[in-house]
């Protein structure tokens, strides 16, 4: 924030209202982390406000998921437009645009009267935050030099984790002392600050795009948006599962499609790279793992603990802030050992996360809660680089954009998808458990949920661990 401070002030050693020179890079860069800390925060704040969203709207954990599965299926079906889109009209005008729309996106969620109106402009704030995620990475790898990008990136890869740190013990706060409404306000003067300052300082410098024969593949863009729908909406326990089953024919149908169009939205030719097939079904299985806990338990710790929102985001404050010391350390080793041994380690320490937390009870257990999540943050801290560094190593330079992308696109739709699991699972178990008298239902579907987060880790194990050989090699360019 002092470098921000610093730009807005606007001065200069030559005297006493001058001006502070700071290379163009640089302040794009700080423009580039102002976004990814207002995005990042603004999740991690959401998931702890969303039992108060439920309790504010008496609407049950089913329809409140959509607050969250609205915004990551809008970001999974226009993300690989908007990069396409950032390439023909800027990258930096297209940012700056995101910028707009979120902070926008962020006044309305805050005035929301029903849910209906805030998954409404929860829409408008993903479209938003969809133009910054297309374009942000880009934007820094085109304004540093080789030798620099790297650090580059590392900056942002920081923010990532201090947004991540402070979403739930801040968003906790805010919600104690305000109400929910307040953790999208939080999102206004950043979002003001940011537009300012990319207006005066990045949009003067862009680089603009000189093909005049840029193309869209439209159709493909809404046949992805549909088989997403589809499938989160086919997970829902309200909603017949005959959707279920036409997103799942909508996928082959999808590849067909795209197959014979150009351009196409896939890049089909990055699927003959085994590191690369490999790493995104990985990754997949990770992200919807994790959230089965980020989405649900925030629910256990407020609903079953009685526990106030801000002692609830001090304990989702424990995986990211495990993250934060974790992540550089595997991105080191991953270098020495290569990615597969410690992608095996992660799902292993992941399943041991939801073994641990499928112990909670019906009183609170600190030790239970923390080595859970400090297991949960140790597996994702040790995943996360050596899988991005095993894709990403694997392509070819002039595809590392797309590549990215994509592996947002995925990243996503399986958060989506492992909202949406969480809630089929608990739902159903709920039911059961009513069904056949069982007491603390809700305490045994919890429980179930996590045991099959376990599962789902150790199916990740497998597959590392098999595809080891695979991933190892490096692909010369």
């Amino acid at each position: 924030m002092y470098l921000v401070l610093i730009l807005v002030m606007n001065y200069d050693r030559k005297g006493s209202r001058s001006v502070l020179r700071l290379e163009n890079k640089w302040k794009t860069l700080i423009i580039i982390c102002l976004g990814i800390f207002m995005s990042t925060l603004d999740g991690g704040i959401l998931n702890i406000a969303n039992p108060s969203i439920a309790e504010d709207f008496a609407v049950p954990l089913s329809s409140v998921q959509w607050v969250v599965n609205a915004y990551m299926l809008v970001i999974t079906a226009s993300l690989l437009m908007f990069g396409r889109l950032g390439d023909y009209l800027g990258m930096e005008k297209l940012y700056t645009w995101g910028f707009i729309v979120f902070t926008l996106g962020s006044a309305l969620c805050s005035q929301a009267p029903s849910l209906f109106f805030l998954v409404s402009f929860r829409v408008i704030q993903a479209l938003g935050a969809s133009m910054m995620m297309a374009t942000g990475i880009g934007i820094v790898s085109n304004s540093f030099p080789d030798h620099e990008r790297g650090k580059a990136l590392g900056i942002t890869g920081s923010i990532v984790g201090i947004g991540n740190m402070a979403g739930p013990s801040l968003g906790g706060l805010l919600i104690d002392c305000f109400g929910w409404p307040s953790i999208f306000l939080i999102n206004l003067p950043i979002g003001i600050i940011a537009v300012i300052l990319a207006y005066r300082f990045m949009m003067p410098n862009a680089s603009f795009p000189h093909s005049d024969n840029h193309k869209f593949d439209i159709s493909g863009t809404l046949l992805l948006a549909l088989t997403s729908i589809l499938l989160v909406l086919g997970l829902s326990p309200d909603v017949n599962k005959a959707l279920l089953l036409a997103g799942l024919l909508l996928v082959p149908l999808f590849i067909i499609v795209e197959k014979g169009r150009r351009p196409s939205l896939i890049n089909f030719e990055l699927f003959k790279i085994k590191p690369f097939v490999y790493g995104n079904i990985l990754g997949s299985i990770s992200y919807i793992s994790h959230m089965l806990i980020f989405f649900l338990f925030p629910f256990y710790l407020q609903n079953l603990l009685a526990l106030s929102p801000a002692q609830a985001g001090l304990y989702m404050t424990i995986p990211p802030l495990i993250m934060a010391f974790t992540a550089p350390v595997a991105g080191y080793l991953s270098d020495q050992w290569g990615p597969s041994r410690l992608t095996s380690a992660a799902f292993l320490i992941m399943a041991l996360a939801h073994l641990t937390l499928s112990t909670a009870g019906l009183t609170i257990n600190p030790l239970c809660i923390v080595l859970g999540l400090v297991l949960l943050g140790l597996g994702l801290g040790a995943f996360g680089s050596p899988n991005s560094s095993s894709i990403m190593g694997s392509i070819a330079p002039d595809q590392a954009g797309y590549a990215g992308g994509f592996i947002a696109t995925v990243r996503n739709l399986s958060y989506s998808l492992g909202t949406a699991l969480s809630v089929a699972i608990y739902s159903t178990v709920v039911q059961s458990s009513y069904a056949l008298s069982t007491s603390a239902p809700e305490l045994t579907a919890f429980q179930t949920v996590y045991l099959l987060g376990a599962v789902l880790c150790l199916a990740g194990l497998i597959i590392s661990s098999t595809t080891h050989s695979l991933r190892k090699k490096e692909v010369t360019h």
